[in-house]
């Protein structure tokens, strides 16, 4: 699954390539590639991305206002930019953006893909502050949310809770937890009073995994289609140790932890 850094990645690929383009036409794609036009738009568009934590914002911009798309990844969802003609090559498209120069921006996935909600933000997301871009606003989140019984638990659960460590999911906690030398299985609140610099870590090993262009993994390929291997040198993910957490999901950790 897509974490910020990825997400990030993904953000700079649509604005990129849309740079400079003008949109005529937005369709909703049903099951079996069965394409619906959207008939608010009757003038051409531009688009804008923007990006939260582990979610995406689409900002579609007309002459006299803006229409705010929200996109949760999934699983399996990406971003693929194709000639118009060519667009149902792409399977379980569920978004198509065409420009009037006969190109289509394509949001697709399969099996647990992408959700996207139009106008309103999804109503059970309750993202904190993005660690990257709102990181002083992060640091007061946390220490205002210290004293919650959320904060006893074990730091290597927390970190998934978005509510206080936007974009951090699976890979990105054992690598954080791996840089900082902290013991995963004690409390979130004394990980953080006791080690000064665990929140600058959390902020610097999500940067760092965006300039390496993020993590090639099962359900998720760079849509610049780079690679790096440094970025399989340095991430700590699939080594040391494992169990799973509470929610069955698997956690990797060093071995002197065990």
């Amino acid at each position: 699954m897509p974490e910020g850094p990825e997400i990030r990645i993904m953000s700079d690929f649509i604005n990129q390539t849309t740079e400079n383009k003008l949109f005529d036409c937005l369709y909703h794609v049903e099951k079996g590639n069965v394409p619906f036009i959207d008939d608010k738009f009757s003038e051409p568009f531009r688009i804008i991305s923007k990006f939260h934590g582990k979610k995406l914002i689409l900002e579609l911009i007309l002459e006299k206002y803006t229409i705010p798309i929200y996109v949760f990844m999934g699983m399996s969802g990406s971003w693929k930019w194709t000639k118009k003609e060519q667009w149902s090559d792409t399977k379980y498209t569920r978004l198509r953006f065409d420009t009037n120069d006969g190109h289509s921006l394509l949001l697709h996935g399969g099996y647990l893909g992408p959700k996207y909600s139009m106008y309103k933000n999804f109503k059970s997301s309750k993202n904190g502050p993005d660690i990257i871009q709102e990181f002083d606003k992060f640091i007061t989140n946390i220490y205002q949310n210290i004293g919650n019984k959320d904060f006893r638990k074990p730091i290597y659960e927390l970190l998934l809770d978005q509510k206080y460590f936007a974009g951090v999911g699976n890979y990105l906690r054992s690598t954080i937890l791996f840089y900082s030398n902290d013991n995963p299985f004690i409390s979130a609140k004394e990980t953080i009073e006791s080690n000064p610099k665990f929140l600058e870590t959390c902020r610097d090993v999500l940067q760092k995994a965006y300039e390496f262009n993020g993590g090639q993994l099962k359900d998720w390929s760079n849509p610049f289609q780079k690679t790096s291997n440094e970025f399989e040198k340095w991430v700590f993910y699939q080594k040391g140790k494992s169990l799973k957490d509470s929610q069955n999901r698997t956690f990797w950790y060093d071995s002197k932890w065990a």
